[in-house]
């Protein structure tokens, strides 16, 4: 049976941005359908430029978000992203009916951003199935599906591996995903409103260890760098969210980074403990650990 678990990433940012509030939220889906992983929402008005923005609702596991606003007075519009048969049936912040009503962000506020979907319809939810090849008998028991752009917490399925490396993920939603092995091996599935069938997840011989962009200071996403492995740029790179994964060897790996903006500096590389501006990031499994880079505005 296809259960629910974490992936836990690192925060992106160190704190969020001055005169920024994080505001906590929580999702619900009538009749106890699945959640989606993500959707928009439109704001108007707001306190600071630009006077429209959109904010990303991507939910955990247990419901629960949190996005980023500067206080202001903001109209919401209607949702986009939802699956087919998902409508927005009530979003609330403070008592406040935001359907009709305004959003208001204060600096003091503690109240979480309430929003409840409702389906028409069967479910949109399709199966995706495949194997997992090149993995010896035993090696792996459980497979993960989710979103590609998750952040800090990103909800994901995870199903069972046979002992001929067949899985099968019954309830999908329509949308972008990654199917993978505990970042040992990575495969891109586009789902839309048919049964995906015959997708193949390689186990590599290679070691892919995951890694973080944090922008200190920085307002929006981290700025766009390259990191490289052994002289290789890191696969699977997002600049919006400043993940990256590298494939690198066991033994001794260089790790390095270039196309640094001229307005930011290095400060730092990091696996665990381990200065790799100092070190070379030694392997002889997988990956404990996430690699970090640190960039900082240049005094």
């Amino acid at each position: 049976m296809t259960s629910l678990v974490f992936s836990v990433f690192l925060l992106l940012q160190t704190a969020s941005p001055a005169g920024v509030r994080v505001v906590p939220g929580r999702l619900s889906v009538e009749g106890g359908a699945q959640a989606p992983s993500s959707f928009t929402l439109p704001l108007t008005g707001g306190g600071a430029l630009p006077a429209s923005r959109t904010v990303t609702i991507r939910p955990q596991i247990d419901g629960t978000f949190r996005v980023q606003l500067p206080p202001g007075e903001y109209r919401v519009g209607a949702p986009a992203g939802l699956p087919p048969g998902y409508t927005l049936q009530s979003i609330v912040y403070g008592g406040v009916d935001l359907l009709s009503g305004p959003l208001k962000i204060s600096s003091g506020d503690s109240a979480e951003l309430l929003i409840n979907l409702a389906t028409n319809g069967p479910s949109p939810a399709v199966s995706v199935s495949g194997r997992v090849t090149g993995m010896a008998r035993g090696q792996f028991l459980r497979i993960s599906l989710r979103e590609p752009t998750g952040g800090e917490l990103s909800a994901a399925l995870e199903t069972s591996i046979g002992a001929d490396g067949a899985f099968t993920f019954p309830k999908v939603l329509p949308g972008r995903y990654i199917v993978y092995l505990r970042l040992r091996a990575v495969t891109q599935v586009t789902v839309g409103n048919k049964d995906v069938t015959g997708v193949t997840v390689a186990v590599p011989q290679d070691i892919l260890v995951s890694g973080h962009v944090i922008g200190e200071g920085a307002q929006t996403a981290p700025p766009a760098i390259i990191v490289e492995g052994n002289g290789k740029a890191a696969t699977a790179q997002n600049r919006n969210t400043g993940t990256f994964i590298l494939s690198l060897e066991k033994g001794e790996n260089s790790i390095s980074v270039r196309n640094i903006p001229e307005s930011y500096r290095l400060k730092s590389i990091t696996y665990g403990d381990v200065d790799l501006q100092k070190q070379p990031l030694k392997l002889d499994g997988p990956a404990n650990w996430d690699i970090i880079v640190r960039l900082a505005p240049k005094d």
